[in-house]
């Protein structure tokens, strides 16, 4: 039998050095409870209080307080979390609580430090029960050497410090045999432990829980005890940035009649939009279906502080704003808009008022009072959004709860009672809609969360009876709009080679900014060649993934520019420009996409009416691919859409040669409804709801992965220094791979802010693992379009 030493009183153990272990667990457990939303199910704030009292309770082992105060070793016996987990089972059997409920409070405790790599919500219980019953099984070890009467009088005392939490002081004693016996409750692990979680909401409470004591957890630790305090937005923020736009008597001028008739629309809708919501402020599912360039950003903005501030003082806890895009690429344009407003109003530029967040953030996060370093707090400020207005992803968003990994669902408490608005919302897979209708229609029941979608197309995630659309008239929005006008050639395919000798002519006939949005970067570089040497007097500019993205960031600056000046830009792009840039060209070319993409290229054409009466022109095409022996090769859109979704585009257009802008949104409908019918759905939802998160973890996509290579493009030697810095972090052998993340992290969003990626089979020779370096140069890359060839000889290339 092993040895026990001597045991240490539980009042005077240590959770860190300098804080008293039951100081600890009292100001997590209460913050972690205090931080789920009053319009959370109860039972989530029981979890996360409960969790928390526990979480570290296996630390008061005198193991563990050797390793942490004197010896600094290691053993199994200094583990915690197991300790904790067991302690946790017993005291939520004494409180009564449902078996679910008991399950997701032992995982919390249990998997506080790890990820949910199981396939059922028991594997871990049942786990933690073999080999309990022999004399020399760690577990027992270590509850005989704490001091568990100390631990039962100090939860009394907890229970009498806090009445109205539910807490009590647990009638039968804490000893070795009532925790076993609470283990061995075979009522409890018979069958009914395998079916213990019931719907999606059971498993959504349990990680909101979970993420609740992550965050708290690990916020109090980074900060010695600290917290970030809650911040005021002002409800008319938005009204006092645009009468600063507009000067001091824009609203005026707007109420006269005075300005474009566009304008006075986006006001009409907007305030639609904050009428409507308020209206129906208990609604937890809404929409918002508005023609592109209506201006929704700010609407949207605007009603949501408005409701934030009315559900301020309804349930004295103002809800966060959690603002989510398709790509990291327009996240840059809605945070600087979103910056603004708060410029407007005087507020600085401060993290816990405003965050951007996606995986190439830089974490600085500034407060009134502390800045914190992205190598230390800030990286977990910032992914754990202790902030008031978040702007971020939907990937971000979506594996807060689709996720087993500890470090997305550390934000799953931060979406209680939040106000999820996630624009572009037609960028979703369709294979996941009934399983992301489901999950917010959870969500919304059991978190509290309230979730708008943002939308020029109305893709059909909800039903007609789900959700509340906060612009009731937009059908009547959609048909008076004149802007743009399709004209549809796409019936007859046409060579690359073909479409560029007719490009040539028109654009030699006519002197106009031209926006050509292709399917493929090998289109956009072939194309972007083609016509640099048929009109070099015009201004030609190429983007698409083969740019990094500091370059890609660099031509739409530019483009914008051109646009400004009236300068007849010819800009080659890919599909990157068609979720939330602004561009504005009076000709649009689109090779043939999905409905829902070609509505969206649509929609940067004559964005702001700058044609007047005139619509512009957006004209689709199937383009195909030109083989190097002349020979034509397939169209364009194959290998980057599902051809049922290509089928389905061209069954709704039909015949017609033309489609005015007014009958677009009839256009998606008709396009959605049969793209419905086509799919098939992927349940992740299912899978959560029965604990399968390695399943959620395998088949939750939101971008189909192809094997690519990484290459950094060295092309200055601020480039080549950076690279360098890489280097001396990567091939440290004294740092651990933690370390090394810690000290590249300072320099991450600059390094990969000059990584590409290209196909893997294009990639003989490097590393499909590692980082590789190309040196910039007339055969590798150039400014201009981006990646050309790897070089002749081989790449340097690091793990």
């Amino acid at each position: 039998m092993l040895s026990v030493p001597s045991t240490s009183p539980f009042s005077e153990t240590f959770a860190h050095p300098g804080d008293p272990l039951p100081a600890h667990l009292e100001r997590v457990a209460q913050r972690a409870a205090a931080g789920i939303a009053p319009t959370a199910r109860a039972e989530i704030r029981a979890i996360a209080l409960v969790a928390g009292l526990f979480h570290d309770l296996g630390k008061a082992t005198p193991w563990f307080q050797d390793y942490l105060l004197r010896s600094g070793r290691r053993s199994v016996l200094s583990h915690h979390a197991e300790t904790g987990a067991l302690l946790v089972w017993w005291y939520t059997a004494e409180l009564g609580w449902p078996l679910w409920q008991r399950l997701a409070a032992f995982i919390a405790v249990r998997r506080h430090h790890g990820a949910l790599t199981f396939q059922e919500w028991p594997q871990l219980l049942e786990l933690m029960r073999l080999e309990f019953h022999d004399p020399d099984c760690p577990l027992r070890t270590q509850l005989a050497a704490m001091d568990l009467g100390g631990i039962h009088q100090w939860l009394a005392t907890i229970a009498e410090r806090h009445p109205h939490q539910g807490l009590s002081a647990a009638p039968a004693p804490l000893t070795v045999e009532t925790i076993e016996a609470s283990l061995r409750d075979r009522q409890a692990l018979g069958s009914k432990l395998r079916n213990a979680f019931g719907p999606v909401d059971d498993a959504l409470a349990m990680l909101a829980g979970f993420g609740a004591l992550l965050t708290v957890d690990k916020t109090d630790a980074a900060l010695q005890g600290g917290q970030i305090t809650r911040q005021t937005l002002p409800a008319a923020a938005v009204t006092v940035h645009k009468q600063r736009l507009w000067g001091q008597n824009g609203d005026q001028r707007h109420r006269s009649g005075a300005g474009s008739a566009l304008d006075q629309r986006r006001e009409q809708i907007a305030d639609t939009v904050t009428r409507t919501w308020l209206e129906h402020l208990n609604a937890p599912l809404l929409t918002l279906t508005a023609p592109t360039g209506a201006g929704k950003t700010l609407t949207v903005l605007h009603a949501a502080l408005q409701v934030r501030d009315q559900l301020d003082q309804r349930h004295g806890s103002a809800p966060r704003i959690i603002y989510c895009l398709p790509f990291t690429s327009v996240i840059d344009q809605n945070h600087a808009v979103f910056r603004a407003v708060l410029h407007s109003n005087q507020l600085t530029d401060r993290e816990d008022l405003l965050l951007k967040h996606h995986h190439l953030t830089d974490s600085l996060f500034r407060t009134e009072d502390a800045e914190y370093q992205a190598d230390g707090a800030g990286q977990l400020l910032t992914e754990t959004w202790q902030s008031e207005l978040v702007v971020t992803t939907f990937h971000q968003l979506l594996h807060s709860l689709l996720s087993p990994r500890n470090a997305n669902l550390k934000r799953a408490g931060q979406l209680t009672g939040a106000l999820v608005l996630l624009d572009e919302v037609q960028a979703l897979p369709l294979r996941y809609w009934e399983a992301l209708r489901q999950l917010f229609i959870a969500a919304a029941r059991t978190l509290g969360t309230r979730f708008v979608l943002l939308t020029a197309t109305r893709p059909l995630i909800f039903q007609p009876d789900d959700a509340v659309e906060l612009l009731p008239d937009h059908d009547t929005h959609f048909r008076a709009m004149t802007r743009t006008r399709l004209c549809t050639h796409h019936r007859e395919p046409l060579d690359l080679e073909t479409f560029a000798a007719r490009l040539t002519v028109e654009l030699t006939r006519q002197p106009r900014a031209v926006l050509i949005i292709l399917n493929r970067r090998r289109a956009v570089r072939s194309l972007f060649d083609a016509l640099r040497a048929a009109v070099p007097d015009r201004p030609l500019v190429a983007l698409s993934t083969d740019l990094t993205p500091l370059d890609r960031r660099a031509r739409i600056r530019l483009i914008q520019r051109l646009l400004r000046q009236g300068q007849p830009v010819i800009a080659v792009t890919t599909q990157l420009v068609e979720a939330g840039v602004d561009f504005s060209f009076p000709i649009v070319h689109r090779d043939l996409a999905p409905l829902d993409s070609i509505i969206q290229a649509a929609g940067r054409c004559n964005r702001h009416g700058e044609n007047g009466t005139a619509p512009g022109e957006v004209h689709l095409w199937q383009l195909q691919a030109n083989k190097p022996d002349g020979t034509v090769g397939e169209t364009q859109w194959r290998r980057v859409y599902d051809s049922a979704l290509i089928e389905v585009t061209v069954d709704t257009l039909g015949t017609a040669d033309t489609w005015d802008e007014s009958a677009f949104l009839d256009l998606s409908l008709d396009y959605f409804r049969g793209c419905r019918a086509r799919q098939d759905q992927q349940r992740v939802d299912e899978q959560l709801a029965r604990g399968d998160l390695v399943g959620v973890e395998r088949d939750f996509q939101l971008i189909e992965e192809r094997p690519t290579v990484s290459l950094f493009v060295a092309r200055t030697p601020a480039d080549a220094t950076l690279w360098a810095a890489y280097r001396t972090v990567r091939d440290d052998p004294t740092l651990t791979p933690s370390e090394q993340d810690r000290h590249f992290r300072p320099i991450k969003r600059a390094f990969y802010e000059r990584v590409i990626q290209i196909q893997a089979q294009a990639a003989t020779g490097l590393d499909r693992h590692a980082v590789n370096r190309i040196d910039a140069g007339p055969d590798t890359y150039d400014r201009a379009a981006g990646f050309i060839g790897l070089p002749g000889e081989e790449a340097t290339c690091i793990l």
